[in-house]
């Protein structure tokens, strides 16, 4: 058998740090999709335009986008089987459930009892603690600390080095900023800043 072979959709910066996991796990990169016409390869690895699903089409695709939005919406097009990332430094209890086309970058902790929903993103040296539920096109960004019980919701965005207290309940399409101190449920459809996070209005100068 030959080595399994990866597509990713994306060529932007983020799509460096998959390429590197898929190359620790010794996965060859048969080309990068992307409506930049401007990118001709990255880490040279050849760039193949637009998205086609008749290109390599058994083999398996990680979007590489960290908009959660756009993550969304790319994979509603995607007709290649789905790929999840998992980099070799990471620590996850064999209990954890992890959705498809998730990427659960290097250094990141996630425990017992813990669900990842599908086309998620677990960044660099996050730690997840016991029975938390991160749902759907979620991103967790680096250095994130979620204490046990945290449920997050779909396609909600948690700034780097963010801190969540027990049994907090967020909701979805939020945007948590970075170095926040989360106590207390934060509603759908919110941003909220600062320790302790207060929601920001926008219209507020």
């Amino acid at each position: 058998m030959g080595k399994t072979s990866y597509l990713i959709y994306g060529g932007g910066s983020h799509s460096r740090v998959v390429i590197s996991i898929l190359e620790k796990m010794d996965i060859q990169i048969s080309g990068i999709f992307d409506t930049d016409k401007k990118i001709k390869t990255v880490s040279k690895i050849p760039f193949l335009g637009n998205y086609n699903s008749k290109i390599n089409s058994k083999c398996k695709l990680v979007i590489a986008i960290g908009d959660n939005h756009i993550r969304e919406k790319i994979s509603r097009t995607i007709q290649h089987p789905v790929g999840t990332i998992i980099d070799f430094d990471t620590k996850i209890n064999k209990d954890v459930k992890i959705g498809e086309g998730s990427q659960i970058i290097t250094s990141s902790t996630i425990n017992v009892g813990t669900t990842i929903g599908k086309h998620c993103i677990i960044n660099t040296n996050c730690s997840i603690d016991h029975d938390c539920n991160v749902n759907d096109f979620v991103h967790i960004g680096p250095g994130v600390t979620m204490c046990g019980g945290v449920s997050i919701g779909k396609s909600t965005l948690v700034g780097a080095g963010a801190t969540i207290l027990p049994n907090i309940v967020i909701g979805k399409n939020v945007i948590i900023g970075a170095g926040t101190l989360v106590n207390k449920n934060i509603p759908d459809e919110t941003k909220v800043l600062g320790i302790p996070a207060k929601i920001i209005d926008d219209e507020k100068k």
